[in-house]
């Protein structure tokens, strides 16, 4: 009975065993046969990378098409040292084909810790050749990783205004940061089959994803004249002793800029700043700002005289003033306890709006001032554009300041109007002029003129429309009077250009301290703004030297206006009654005239 039970328990058993037996015979059939061809690959399939293809960033372009930073493709050399059995020799051929010493290759094919760079920036056609060498077991443990370089042709030419990239191909400031997106490339993929060392094989890609190369941008700038400018600007820093300068050349009928320098000096060794905030004048310091700042539109100052604009252009529009008329002018003014007076002590006199503006009378300006008014005199800052961004939209742009009339104090009257206890950036006094010179129309400043994309054709980029800001009658009287700045009599004899009548205003303004309120004695900021022909004004510039000396505006920044302004009026063949004999400017007719501006 026993013997019956373990044999039919055996049977059991046995049975038990037949079909697990048969299903996993079944199984592995259904796998290995039956199954789809992705089953039979698993087994002798090869492992598999995937390749960046680098989308290659867009160029900028100068307006006559001249590169001003492009990007090629470049290859990083990469070393696997635990796959290198003999680095001397094979360090010896990398340097050879890398032009590097053999003994820094050996250190980067011998060091611990997994992958080290042997080489960057390699031009494709040595890259290939040491994935070839790589590939055919010549150079094993050697990877080579695709990759771009950027790259500017003309140098540190327009650096503030270009700006620069990081090591991941991404803009830190300047235009580089500001069309990130659109300049950015698309980067593609390749997925490769590799051997060891994650090596590809030959002829072994299995998908692919093309990269898409980013668009260009071309820019309004004159490469030409962007150079001449940025020579002018540092000859009168190094001259003056100046701590930085900024120049911006405009056309006048659509706003395009022509030049943008922005130049810092070094600061000297060991210089600190004075005990009460202030700084000697013979001392260079760090501030305000570094090489790469562009002071044109990141930096905002109080302009000083230049402002002068904005009281006379409201007075000449309520009646106030006409430009014949005279004003009782007396050596100084007293305005809530502090003393205001022009540059050069004088008794009471008898001036006119001509001798007011090309003498630069703080006086006879806030006496017209005060007939004005606040509200009015704000209102006429705000109409050209004070206080506001430029539409510019530049990385750092600062859109500067215009205290509200609820915060004036009872000397604001007498500040205001001269250019004191107001920001303004240089961009931002160019603007105002250059709607002086464009017949009262303000027109939005413009960098980029568009975009190109592979194809060559050129995409303009949208600007805000033209606005009048003064009438075309007061726009005529407003350019007489500034006419008269560059006089022999006057501030700005220096700002002239033979055979033109060149119009401007000059501004000379002090240097605030950093550490508490007051001003910095002996430190001050020199500008000269203007327009030319005076008679039908082509061009316009403005020019602004930071810490010169001496530190008058009409004898610093004024002759690198006339400078600039010179080889400008050469080279666009602009005559002196405002026709031009060139192409080079944009929307003109050879031997043709600007348009009207009535």
């Amino acid at each position: 009975m026993v013997a019956k039970r373990r044999s039919r328990r055996t049977r059991l058993t046995l049975l038990a065993c037949g079909v697990v037996t048969l299903a996993l015979i079944v199984q592995l059939l259904r796998v290995t046969v039956l199954a789809s061809p992705s089953y039979t690959n698993l087994a002798t399939q090869e492992p598999e990378t995937t390749v960046t293809l680098p989308g290659l960033r867009g160029s900028i372009l100068a307006r006559n098409g001249q590169v001003l930073a492009m990007s090629e493709l470049r290859d990083t050399i990469l070393a696997d040292p635990l796959l290198i059995k003999n680095p001397l020799p094979e360090a010896a051929t990398l340097a050879k084909l890398l032009s590097l010493p053999t003994a820094q290759v050996e250190h980067a094919l011998t060091v611990k810790g997994g992958y080290s760079v042997v080489a960057q920036l390699v031009t494709q056609s040595i890259g290939s050749k040491i994935e070839t060498m790589a590939l055919n077991g010549v150079l094993p443990g050697i990877n080579v990783e695709p990759g771009q370089a950027r790259y500017y042709p003309a140098g540190s030419l327009a650096e503030p205004v270009l700006g620069r990239v990081g090591a991941n191909d991404n803009g830190l400031f300047g235009l580089e940061y500001q069309y990130q997106k659109l300049l950015a490339g698309k980067n593609g993929y390749a997925v490769e089959q590799t051997a060891t060392g994650n090596l590809p094989l030959p002829n072994s890609i299995v998908k692919k994803q093309a990269p898409v190369q980013g668009r260009s941008l071309k820019l309004t700038i004159d490469p030409y004249l962007q150079a001449y400018a940025e020579q002018a600007v540092a000859g009168e820093m190094q001259k003056t002793n100046a701590i930085g300068g900024t120049a911006v050349v405009m056309d006048v009928a659509t706003g395009q800029i022509l030049a943008m320098v922005s130049l810092s000096a070094p600061p000297l060794p060991g210089a600190k700043p004075l005990a009460n905030g202030g700084q000697p004048v013979d001392v260079k310091r760090a501030l305000p700002t570094q090489s790469w700042i562009n002071q044109a539109v990141a930096y905002s100052y109080e302009p000083g005289s230049v402002a002068k604009i904005a009281t006379f252009t409201a007075a000449l529009q309520d009646h106030l003033i006409t430009p014949t008329s005279t004003e009782v002018v007396p050596g100084h003014l007293n305005i809530g306890g502090s003393i205001f007076h022009d540059a050069e002590p004088h008794p009471t006199e008898v001036l006119s709006m001509g001798q007011i503006l090309a003498q630069s009378s703080n006086v006879g300006t806030i006496e017209i001032a005060r007939r004005l008014g606040p509200a009015r005199l704000l209102a006429s800052f705000q109409r050209f554009g004070w206080g506001e961004p430029t539409g510019l939209a530049f990385p750092g742009e600062t859109q500067g300041y215009l205290k509200p009339i609820s915060q004036w104090s009872a000397t604001a009257i007498g500040s205001t109007p001269i250019g004191q206890d107001q920001l303004v950036t240089p961009l931002q006094i160019l603007d105002s002029y250059n709607a002086i010179a464009n017949g009262g129309v303000m027109v939005a400043p413009k960098l980029v003129l568009g975009t190109v994309g592979s194809n060559g054709k050129l995409s303009p980029l949208s600007s805000p429309a033209p606005h009048r800001v003064v009438p075309a009658s007061i726009d005529k009287e407003m350019v007489h009077l500034l006419s008269g700045v560059t006089g022999a009599n006057a501030t700005a004899p220096d700002a002239t250009i033979p055979g033109y009548v060149v119009a401007g205003k000059t501004g000379t303004s002090q240097k605030p301290l950093h550490t508490q309120a007051g001003y910095q004695m002996g430190a001050y900021w020199g500008t000269f703004v203007g327009m030319v022909p005076a008679q039908h004004p082509v061009l316009s510039a403005v020019v602004m030297l930071d810490q010169p000396v001496p530190i008058y505006g009409g004898m610093t920044a004024a002759p690198v206006f006339s400078q600039i302004m010179r080889y400008a009026l050469a080279r666009y063949g602009v005559t002196p009654t405002g026709t031009i004999d060139t192409s080079l400017l944009p929307h003109t007719a050879k031997s043709s005239s600007r348009r009207s501006r009535e």
